[in-house]
């Protein structure tokens, strides 16, 4: 029986006879979350026109377009498919404004998700089908992690339901609860088990074929060694008591259980999943072997690597990442949940280049960093400021005798990992001169589609560079090239607020901590009345930081000493 709570026959026992912990209330009383929507949560009395009118009423008393305001009004005052899908447009378009007051394009968007529920309920299909595919792919992550199961039972029930009626959407909105219809389809387990069992033999027998091919047929691998109470091959496969299952259905989830644990072995002794980065270097000259033992060479230096798949770093956990950045940046909410969305479903750390604008101090840089070591991903930062030509990005060829491999190749392999990340701090600042390349645009091809060819002066040849993350900075937005905006969304980053002010200092003293060698034993986090003493309401983190000094520096001060 699985070990997770959310994960156990009880669990999905529980939710299978009421799903109100991830649906919201049956009553119609209130509007409902997203997330509650996308598990089959109510509309506001059951009618699609009074959520609707629920959801964009508050939007009218905000500071938005006269095009936005107009299409929420038409919206409000004689609802249709057409109307909502362009006001929805609308509603991402101003949440993308960057002169928004905090939260507001939080609103925005949590509307313009709403709309394709009710447009669903206008009997659209197109939106029954994308509703279908959220809550399938939302069933699918819980599902590979193994964690609550009894959610995405739910999602899963509320997806089939979605797909059957986007073939049977209805021309008229039908008035009423949707749990009667959701709950009515039954997922019927031993199906699935039978259905999954047979997939899984033939997936091993395409495994075991190309193991054939791969010439290692016959070898053997040492089993992995599972200690008491690993969860590692613990699939939360219930033990299925008497009556409530038929024999038959008791017997598939037996050999279902085999052929998971079976499975769950062979994976475990697989190489995990990985990309060529470098290629063979034949085209280069051998290098002798003094130069080899050096790696005085472009081809010596690769050699370790060269036509060897390096591993992809596996993607964190979406909820568990997006804790961590709310911990540390909780002004910075907004942007977390773009960050955290990247990685939901990915297979890989990986998320795409973005510049952060931001005035002096906001902590735009040191995000730049938490954001890519969360991922967990090897950081470079690379200081685009002192940059006076884009060389130092690229590389440089053998013809030189300083010859180097790009950032990102050096950054590869120190690593030894296909998926690194990149910082690229004030890109608005690097040199401005083509007479040695600017930065800027030596930066473009690592951004775009063609990151899986991009050429290196030093080896010569194209790279996969596909799966490194990028994160820029600027302080003006109006200071970036418009190639460079091509690439990367400009993502405005908030300033901190005063009520920041207790996790920004503790963050701040952990870095005084580790400065002078110490931990919290010696140097414990401020009081609250140390905290008052701090006159600081906000914005630049600078002078915040002389502020803390200037506390720690009294409490040194006046501490007895014995």
């Amino acid at each position: 029986m699985s070990k997770k709570p959310n994960s156990s026959a009880a669990a999905l026992r529980a939710a299978l006879l009421d799903s109100t912990a991830f649906t919201g209330p049956r009553d119609g009383k209130d509007v409902r979350t997203l997330a509650e929507r996308a598990a089959g949560g109510e509309l506001k009395g059951y009618s699609v026109l009074e959520d609707l009118r629920a959801v964009v009423t508050p939007l009218l008393h905000l500071a938005l377009s006269v095009r936005c305001h107009r299409a929420i009004e038409r919206a409000y005052a004689d609802p249709d498919i057409r109307r909502l899908e362009r006001l929805e447009r609308l509603l991402d378009a101003e949440a993308a404004r960057k002169d928004l007051p905090p939260g507001v394009g939080r609103s925005l968007r949590e509307a313009s998700g709403a709309l394709v529920y009710h447009r669903a309920e206008l009997g659209c299909s197109t939106a029954q089908a994308v509703i279908s595919a959220r809550a399938l792919a939302a069933a699918a992550l819980f599902i590979e992690t193994g964690e609550h199961l009894d959610r995405a039972m739910i999602l899963m029930r509320h997806a089939i339901f979605r797909a059957e009626e986007a073939q049977y959407a209805e021309p008229e909105p039908q008035p009423g609860p949707i749990y009667s219809h959701v709950e009515g389809r039954s997922l019927n387990p031993g199906a699935w088990v039978h259905a999954w069992t047979t997939i899984g033999s033939a997936l091993r027998m395409i495994e075991d074929e190309e193991a054939i091919l791969r010439g290692g047929a016959g070898q053997q691998a040492e089993p992995p060694v599972v200690q008491d109470g690993d969860l590692a091959l613990d699939f939360g496969l219930p033990d299925i008591p008497a009556g409530e299952l038929s024999a038959e259905e008791i017997l598939a989830v037996g050999r279902s259980r085999k052929s998971l644990d079976d499975a769950a072995a062979r994976r475990a002794v697989r190489i995990a999943l990985s990309r060529v980065v470098f290629p063979k270097m034949d085209h280069l000259p051998a290098p002798s072997k003094s130069v080899q033992d050096r790696g005085d060479s472009p081809r010596a230096l690769a050699e370790p690597v060269a036509g060897k798949p390096l591993p992809l770093v596996p993607a964190p956990d979406p909820a568990a990442f997006l804790a961590r950045l709310n911990a540390k940046y909780p002004w910075a909410a907004d942007v977390n949940e773009l960050y955290a969305n990247d990685v939901v479903g990915a297979p890989y750390a990986r998320i795409p280049p973005r510049i952060l604008v931001a005035g002096v101090g906001l902590g735009k840089s040191a995000y730049a960093r938490d954001l890519l070591e969360f991922l967990g991903l090897p950081v470079t930062v690379y200081q685009a400021a002192a940059q006076i030509d884009g060389a130092g990005w690229s590389g440089t060829g053998r013809m030189w005798g300083t010859w180097r491999p790009s950032v990102v190749a050096q950054a590869a392999l120190r690593a030894m990992l296909a998926s690194v990340g990149i910082a690229v701090d004030e890109i608005d600042k690097a040199g401005t001169s083509r007479r040695w390349g600017r930065l800027d645009e030596a930066i473009l091809p690592f951004l775009d589609g063609n990151a899986r060819k991009v050429f290196d002066p030093a080896f010569e040849i194209e790279l996969d560079l596909s799966a490194v993350s990028y994160v820029l900075t600027a302080n003006q937005a109006s200071a970036i090239g418009g190639p460079l905006r091509d690439r990367c969304q400009l993502v405005e980053f908030p300033s901190p607020r005063e009520q920041d002010l207790p996790v920004i200092a503790a963050t701040i003293l952990e870095e005084i901590r580790r400065e002078r060698g110490t931990d919290a034993t010696w140097l414990p986090d401020l009081t609250p009345d140390e905290l008052d003493l701090i006159p600081w309401r906000g914005g630049s983190m600078r002078p915040l930081k002389r502020m803390v000094a200037t506390v720690l520096q009294s409490r040194d001060r006046f501490t007895p000493r014995h």
